[in-house]
């Protein structure tokens, strides 16, 4: 005041800045504040509510002028963080400025009295309203914003307004042009009709309530994030230019004067204060410029990449991306290394992606092969145990989990002759596919050379010695071999480095068969077998398994795995042969974790019942 006098009117500018950060509410509050304050100092009632419908029509104009121009995908509240909402903020700013001239213009032709709150009347005079509320829309805007937005302070702006008419926009710029193009006519031709100025001050007055209730809705996002670094930047800057500002203000003073020299000396102070923060805002926004050229925006472009990478939709993914960067690509500094940087571990990522692909693929086909050779061993381990055992006088059932997709353990029964049938187990050294060849050769080999061959001790030397051949990779297997006489009961057995059997006799519990065993197949050349006999009455049961089945290679040598194994088994005994082994499977589940199991799986128990026409 004590510079410009009554040509300084800085709470002006407070109406449409309220309106951007809180909407209708916010220029509420400050049109009643200065309702209230100029009716406690005096002023004519109706010239004061004549300046409070004029405070808040513009805070609703610039309301939704920030709303509804410059349309982006995401409707942000007020923040100085890019050229694009400067230049938007300084537009809205400068459209207020311009209709708030008029109003008060047409408002002074319709009721003189205002001349009591605006007492420059002149034409000339009433500009400098124009440049005070821009000036202080620019001033308060730029302090408020930026204190809300770094300090976190939500802007509570509404996304929807009173929605009482649904008018085209276009109807209401029609009718701001017209009531510029009015006020300019009046002043050119000096026209002085009261009855038009009334005609016209009430048609200003219907269309700004129209516009206030006029229907608007806004998907606005509400910031309250923290400035980033970039934006601290520009914030500093800012700060800067406004403490050089007064520092030169005097220095200003006088460029101002050659311009407004025919004009009193307070108008001139105005035009020098709305000159130095204009001019400020032009550096700033030269500065904010570079920024985003050089900073911001390759920063957002890479964010933006980031985010836009692995999404399977963006089909033009890398030339976008490429597109984006090729201007950067040409500089060597610090954004543009890491520009690069990006780009190289980009390549880096799809290059290991493509490796990993063509891996996975190759894994999915071994896997398809191993799946395929999986069901080939199951269809080569006989399953049909009720079938085979139907009509005979015994019942046999049997289990076999490999440890990976294909193993090495087996069994197998089958008819010698109308009065004898044969069963057994085998297990070879190690697990796989190798495995399953070696078990494929020695599972052929048993069953062939048997039904030729009725001296088990010279069956298992002839197999022994075959398996032997051709054997580079030194593999073995262990072997219960047993030959039933279904008429007498009668078993005649050869263990080759197998784990010994369980048998049940007499209705008693299974016990352990303690019979030294004899070499493993493949391991000596002509080794000797020894043949064993015992027999079996009706209900005697005997149980054959491998490594697998009594985890030794999943427990510590101080577990007592055997004899686990016979109380599991005794503790079924009295079942179902089917329902036994899947009992006895899911309690040493329990204990040895069969679902990730280190060795192969493998049960084979047989039940005879005895032949009622064998005496």
């Amino acid at each position: 005041m004590p510079y410009g006098g009554e040509y300084i009117v800085a709470d002006i500018g407070v109406a449409p800045v309220f309106g951007m950060m809180f909407g209708p509410v916010g220029g509420l509050g400050q049109a009643l504040a200065s309702l209230i304050w100029q009716l406690c100092e005096g002023a004519n009632p109706t010239a004061a509510l004549i300046d409070f419908s004029i405070m808040f029509f513009i805070s609703i104009l610039a309301y939704k002028l920030w709303y509804t121009t410059f349309k982006e995908e995401t409707i942000n509240t007020p923040k100085f963080n890019s050229t694009e909402n400067i230049f938007k903020f300084l537009i809205i700013a400068f459209i207020v400025s311009i209709v708030y001239w008029a109003l008060i213009y047409i408002s002074f032709e319709a009721y003189p009295k205002m001349f009591v709150i605006y007492p420059l009347s002149s034409f000339i005079a009433k500009t400098a309203y124009v440049l005070n509320l821009f000036n202080f829309t620019l001033i308060f805007g730029i302090f408020f914003i930026s204190i809300f937005n770094i300090r976190e302070l939500p802007m509570q702006t509404p996304e929807k307004w009173i929605n009482l008419i649904d008018i085209n926009k276009n109807y209401f710029i029609f009718s701001f042009i017209l009531l510029l193009g009015y006020v300019i006519v009046v002043q050119i031709f000096n026209i002085d009709n009261s009855i038009t100025d009334n005609i016209f001050f009430g048609l200003t007055l219907i269309m700004a309530i129209l516009f206030c209730l006029n229907k608007f809705e806004a998907n606005i996002e509400v910031r309250t994030v923290k400035y980033s670094i970039i934006e601290k930047i520009i914030l500093f800057f800012l700060i800067i230019l406004s403490i050089l500002f007064f520092v030169i203000y005097d220095e200003l003073m006088v460029i101002s004067m050659i311009f407004t020299y025919h004009f009193n000396e307070d108008y001139i102070q105005l035009f020098n204060f709305c000159f130095g923060s204009g001019l400020m805002i032009l550096i700033c926004i030269f500065h904010i410029h570079y920024v985003e050229k050089t900073i911001t925006n390759p920063i957002y472009d890479l964010i933006d990449s980031l985010n836009q990478y692995g999404n399977d939709e963006d089909e033009d993914y890398r030339e976008n991306y490429t597109e984006k960067f090729k201007n950067y690509l040409k500089n060597n500094d610090d954004i543009s290394r890491l520009i690069k940087s990006f780009i190289t571990l980009n390549n880096n990522i799809e290059n290991n992606l493509n490796d990993l692909q063509k891996t996975t693929a190759e894994k999915e086909k071994i896997e398809t092969e191993f799946s395929i050779a999986s069901n080939i061993q199951s269809g080569m381990l006989k399953t049909n145990f009720d079938e085979f055992s139907n009509t005979e006088p015994f019942e046999i059932y049997g289990l076999m989990k490999p440890a990976k997709e294909v193993g090495g353990a087996f069994y197998d029964y089958f008819n010698i002759d109308e009065e004898n049938m044969a069963f057994f187990i085998g297990d070879v050294s190690g697990t796989g596919v190798p495995a399953t060849l070696f078990m494929v050769k020695t599972m052929q080999l048993i069953e062939n050379h048997s039904k030729f061959n009725s001296d088990l001790e010279e069956l298992f030397e002839e197999i022994n010695e075959l398996t032997g051949m051709r054997n580079d990779d030194e593999m073995t297997v262990t072997s219960w071999f047993g030959k039933l006489n279904i008429k007498s009961g009668k078993l005649s057995f050869v263990n080759a480095g197998h784990n010994p059997p369980l048998i049940k006799h007499d209705n008693q519990d299974f016990e352990y068969l303690t019979v030294k065993p004899d070499y493993p197949l493949g391991i000596m050349e002509n080794g000797k077998y020894e043949k064993q006999e015992l027999y079996l009455s009706p209900g005697d049961m005997v149980f054959l398994y491998t490594d697998g089945a009594i985890g030794k290679r999943n427990k510590p040598e101080s577990f007592n795995c055997d004899n686990l194994l016979k109380e599991t088994v005794n503790k079924y005994n009295d079942e179902k042969l089917k329902n036994m082994i899947k009992s006895i499977e899911t309690d040493l589940n329990q204990v040895y974790n069969y679902n990730n199991p280190v060795d192969d799986i493998t049960i084979l128990v047989i039940k005879y019942n005895g032949c009622e026409s064998y005496e």
